[in-house]
């Protein structure tokens, strides 16, 4: 059994094919640097927020955190499959073009963790999910 691990602060590893696409999407005028963050100002916007706003940019952030690292993750262990894109959707039960969506990025909300879980154990992966205290 292979194992795949989820790190939120890993840097993600981008293939060449992905790195072409988005050079390709760039303007050609460079952008000014972000300013730094100032974390009391975004503190005190954050508490003025009302609680429906503050669910709102939880959900958010929940799913592109799904999105981007699902996609990593189904990434990880389609590429590491000898099987084919269908061949690993008739034996997961899962649809092709979905999985194959997922893995480019370009699914609107990422998997469920259900989805990774049950993919990694068709195709023979264990899934670790680890939290490290501050």
């Amino acid at each position: 059994m292979t194992d795949v691990q989820i790190n939120a602060g890993a840097e993600a590893k981008t293939s060449k094919r992905a790195v072409s696409r988005q050079a390709a999407r760039t303007s050609p005028t460079p952008e000014a640097p972000l300013a730094a963050l100032d974390e009391t100002a975004f503190d005190a916007a954050f508490d003025g927020l009302d609680p429906a706003e503050k669910h709102a940019v939880f959900r958010n952030v929940g799913e592109e955190l799904a999105r981007t690292l699902g996609a990593q993750v189904i990434a990880q262990m389609l590429n590491g499959s000898e099987l084919s894109m269908r061949e690993i959707g008739a034996q997961s039960g899962f649809d092709h073009t979905a999985l194959s969506r997922i893995a480019r990025g370009s699914s609107k909300t990422g998997p469920t963790l259900w989805k990774v879980f049950a993919l990694a154990e068709a195709l023979g992966y264990r899934i670790e999910l680890n939290a490290v205290k501050k």
